[in-house]
């Protein structure tokens, strides 16, 4: 009896540990994943188990860092780069706008125009806040570029060790959106940066200049 107990106690051993060692993800591929707001590549990878560099090579992505709320990548087979016609679509519905995704930027000084979807990035810059940030609510403006086929806008705000801490969307023919930017909201800080993407269909065509701003100083803060 005393060595039944033993060999049974020792299953239950095995299965507790079992249970507490992480699994690998399961490999899942030759499907489409809609972007949602927090997500990068590196998570998106580990869901589905496919590396993501290839996801990456498969969606012609060259900044691994930069992927947009409601893009839709295509999640390759081993092997495998683009696209095939036997794929199926994994789409999830969001109602939330904020990115807390947080990711290392690289702060430009000057507008970046990729270009492409018949885009005229002319006049396309950052308008306010200029001058600073107040602790919550915050609306920030833009003109829109002069000409293309804007779906859509995407801000973001990133902290001074230029980490992205927050980002807010906004259709594409509107100029301005609302965003949280307290202390509980975006962390701890008095200089941040701004700037906006123009997509088109989920891609990257103009960018305006990085704006650089402070602030206002919160008890929150710390001494």
């Amino acid at each position: 009896m005393r060595t039944r107990a033993t060999f049974v106690l020792v299953l239950v051993l095995l299965g507790v540990i079992w249970g507490l060692t992480p699994q690998a993800a399961r490999a899942e591929c030759g499907v489409y994943h809609t972007v949602l707001a927090g997500q990068n590549l590196f998570r998106i990878s580990l869901r589905y188990g496919v590396n993501m560099y290839a996801i990456a090579s498969a969606n012609n992505i060259a900044d691994v860092r930069r992927i947009y709320t409601g893009q839709k990548l295509y999640i390759p087979c081993a092997g495998e780069t683009t696209p095939t016609t036997g794929g199926t679509t994994t789409t999830t519905t969001t109602t939330t706008t904020t990115v807390t995704t947080v990711t290392t930027v690289v702060v430009t000084s000057t507008p970046v125009f990729p270009g492409g979807a018949g885009a005229n990035c002319a006049g396309f810059r950052a308008t306010s806040p200029l001058d600073g940030l107040v602790n919550g609510e915050n609306t920030f403006y833009w003109d829109a570029p002069k000409a293309g086929t804007i779906t859509s806008y995407q801000l973001y705000l990133l902290n001074e060790t230029g980490q992205l801490v927050a980002g807010f969307t906004a259709p594409g023919g509107v100029t301005r959106t609302r965003g949280n930017t307290s202390v509980s909201a975006v962390g701890r800080g008095i200089n941040f940066s701004w700037y906006v993407v123009a997509l088109s269909n989920g891609q990257e065509v103009c960018r305006t200049q990085t704006v650089k701003l402070r602030r206002e100083w919160s008890d929150e803060m710390g001494s």
